[in-house]
């Protein structure tokens, strides 16, 4: 039994090691002296993130990147959560089919969603932007949303809303005095992950972007030229931000729980 434990716990020690040892060197050389991403390390210095406030298209990307993910985010989290309620508190015909639908573009690949989304875009004459990449996003990050609310939904106690009407509150009052602070955890959670998705995606930005760029497309066309320290940087950067942002959502996610 002993031994058993011990080969799961290495098992499991090779498994965090085999993800995260790669994003622990990118971290340690953005640090590096030298312009050669390689041991033994030259020295450290904070030369290349000083870079990235010189360079402009790195800020016109991340510029672009909040332009997208933000409207995404809002307009996601009122469709997601619209749409969790419509689930979880109605019965009707072909209720599987529909839900099904709208979780089908967060279980394809990415590149199915960005092919079906350019093909319907074209077919409407709608050219390539920022717009439809919001789009996009918005498809992606809709059903994430409208899981963890669902989820929340099941675990909430509805004799609380009926208790507050029957006091004489409207469901207006209702759903925002008591129904909406008790699932602002999952929504808020929602929203962070989906921020976090919607600034990290390249596969469905790649087929909607049009001229522009975001910030991880800028990333994917300056590693094509060659990897610098300086994407080093800009990894670390992001990864900080990414986990930042997914620490603070379960942290949400688990006082609602």
């Amino acid at each position: 039994m002993k031994i058993g434990k011990l080969l799961l716990v290495a098992f499991v020690c090779f498994v965090f090691f085999f993800m995260y040892f790669p994003i622990a060197v990118i971290v340690l050389f953005s640090f590096n002296s030298g312009k050669v991403s390689a041991f033994p390390i030259d020295g450290f210095t904070l030369h290349w993130y000083a870079e990235l406030f010189r360079e402009p298209k790195l800020w016109l990307a991340a510029k672009n990147s909040l332009i997208v993910s933000i409207p995404s985010v809002i307009v996601s989290t009122v469709f997601g959560t619209m749409a969790a309620f419509l689930f979880q508190r109605h019965k009707f015909p072909g209720q599987s089919f529909l839900q099904m639908a709208i979780l089908m573009p967060y279980v394809l690949p990415g590149i199915l969603t960005g092919i079906s989304l350019t093909l319907l875009f074209k077919l409407l004459n709608v050219p390539s932007s920022l717009l439809t990449v919001v789009v996009g996003h918005t498809v992606l990050i809709t059903p994430l949303i409208m899981i963890m609310t669902m989820n929340r939904l099941k675990r909430f106690d509805r004799s609380i809303e009926l208790a507050s009407m029957d006091l004489g509150a409207s469901p207006f009052t209702t759903f925002f005095r008591i129904t909406l602070p008790n699932i602002k955890g999952a929504i808020i959670g929602g929203m962070l992950l989906g921020l976090t998705i919607s600034f990290d995606e390249v596969i469905v930005t790649f087929f909607l972007i049009g001229t522009d760029n975001t910030l991880p497309m800028q990333i994917w066309s300056m590693i094509r030229y060659g990897f610098s320290p300086q994407i080093n940087a800009i990894y670390s950067v992001i990864i900080a931000v990414t986990l930042s942002v997914v620490f603070f959502a379960n942290r949400r996610k688990s006082t609602q729980t």
